[in-house]
Parts: structure tokens; C-alpha cells; sequence
């Protein structure tokens, strides 16, 4: 999945457009924290998830089946704020709450349109776009560069791992629910191991190359429009008004 996400970030229709959409989704995450939850959430929701499978061209499948694992911690946490735990005559019980099952809906609505547009965002800007952003905001220099490398890492230790749970398999390390419990601690140990070799070679390397502050990259080529800016901004204040509009004629 992170490497789908990633070559769809540097694929998709508005992968030249970071500035807009960092502020796009940026003016969303403000409307979905600030506005009322219970309009705001599904609200920011749609939009997010209309701009980027509709505008971005992000394939639905991509989109919506990353929100998959995120949704089901979500539902499992919120099933928890619904649910008292008390003591009645030297016993435990339990019952429903209805304060808890409300906030458990505010917070969940909130949280779900808030990876619509995380997910909006990681889908459309590239990582260098993002890194352009951010060296633009005077982010330091040696911050970025480990941002940047623990980027890369992940996906070198993400092959390892699929070349190791391969190698397993071949083996038929995962023929039994023992032998599965035995090689995923095995593969977990080597994995470690790799990381750390990783990282000292990564180390080693910079110092070879006389690293000091900086790791000097080509900028990614820009073609936002005033359009495009224009709309970054109109769109996330007319969904935070329609939903504080509808949240005063609905009374939520």
C-alpha cells in the first residue's frame, strides 16, 4: 500500500500542483476541526474524497482501500466511548451510554474527515513537493534530511521484509500456526538487524561525501496556476461555511 500511495503521488493529475493542494487540504483540515462534527466530518469527507479520485484522478480503489485499516481502529475506538464499566452490589457491569455514544460519533465523523484529507494529500503531492513546502517555511535544513532518509529507509526495509517473508515461505516457514509464530519472530529479528546495518551505512556515506547541513536536491517543476490558487482557497471556505450554515439549521 505505501508504495501504491507513493507512485500515485508522483502519477496523479495534480502531481505539479503541491503549493494549491497543500493549501486545499490544509483549509479542509481546518474546516473539519473547527466546524460542528456532525456536518463537518461527512462534508469534508465528500470533498476530499471527490478531489482526489475525480480531480487528482486517484484510482477509488487506491483511495478508499487505504482508509480501510485506518476506519477500523477508528469504529473499534468509538464501539469503546459507547460502552460504562461500573460496580453494582460487589459486581462488575456493564451498560450503553448515551453521552459516550455521542461523543464517540462527534469524534469519529471529525477523525474520518480528517484522513479523507490526509489520504487527499498523500495521494496527490510527491515527496519532493512536500519537501519543497516545508524547505520553503525555513523548516532546517538537517530536519528535512532526516525526514527525507527515514523516508527512503522505509522503503528499502519494506523490499527486505518482502524478500525475507518470501524466503519463509519457500521454506514453508508458515505451514502451522507454530512455525508461522516462529518465523515472524525470526523475520522481525533479522529485519532489526538490517535496519541497523542501514543505518550505519547510511552514516558512513554522508561522512564519506562530507555531509555538513545539507543534502542538495533538484527542485520539483512547479505549474500551479492562479486558478488553481483561487480555488485551493474558495473551496475549503465555502465548505466551512455551508457547514456551519447547516449545523445552525439543523441544530447539530
Amino acid at each position: 500500500m505505501l508504495r501504491a500511495i507513493d507512485a500515485c503521488a508522483h502519477t496523479n493529475r495534480w502531481h505539479r500542483h503541491a503549493g494549491p493542494v497543500a493549501l486545499f487540504c490544509a483549509g479542509l483540515m481546518a474546516c473539519v476541526l473547527a466546524a460542528p462534527p456532525l456536518v463537518a466530518g461527512p462534508l469534508v469527507w465528500a470533498v476530499a474524497s471527490v478531489a482526489a479520485v475525480v480531480g487528482a484522478r486517484v484510482p477509488a480503489r487506491l483511495f478508499f482501500g487505504s482508509m480501510l485499516v485506518p476506519l477500523g481502529f477508528l469504529v473499534t475506538s468509538a464501539l469503546a466511548l459507547c460502552v460504562t464499566v461500573g460496580f453494582e452490589d460487589g459486581g462488575l457491569v456493564f451498560g450503553l451510554s448515551a453521552a459516550g455514544a455521542m461523543t464517540a460519533l462527534r469524534a469519529g465523523l471529525r477523525a474520518a474527515g480528517a484522513l479523507a484529507v490526509t489520504l487527499c494529500f498523500a495521494c496527490t503531492v510527491p515527496t519532493a513537493g512536500w519537501m519543497a513546502l516545508l524547505r520553503r517555511a525555513r523548516v532546517p535544513e538537517a530536519l528535512l534530511d532526516l525526514v527525507m532518509l527515514v523516508y527512503r529507509t522505509l522503503f528499502v526495509l519494506d523490499e527486505a521484509r518482502l524478500g525475507l517473508m518470501r524466503a519463509l515461505d519457500n521454506r514453508m516457514g508458515f505451514a502451522n500456526a507454530r512455525l508461522a509464530l516462529r518465523s515472524t519472530a525470526r523475520a522481525a529479528a533479522a529485519l532489526f538487524l538490517r535496519s541497523l546495518q542501514r543505518a550505519a551505512r547510511l552514516e558512513r556515506g554522508l561522512a564519506a561525501r562530507g555531509y555538513v547541513d545539507r543534502l542538495p536536491v533538484l527542485p520539483p517543476q512547479a505549474a500551479a496556476s492562479r486558478g488553481g490558487w483561487v480555488l485551493a482557497v474558495a473551496v475549503p471556505v465555502l465548505v466551512g461555511a455551508a457547514a456551519f450554515v447547516l449545523a445552525g439549521a439543523l441544530g447539530a
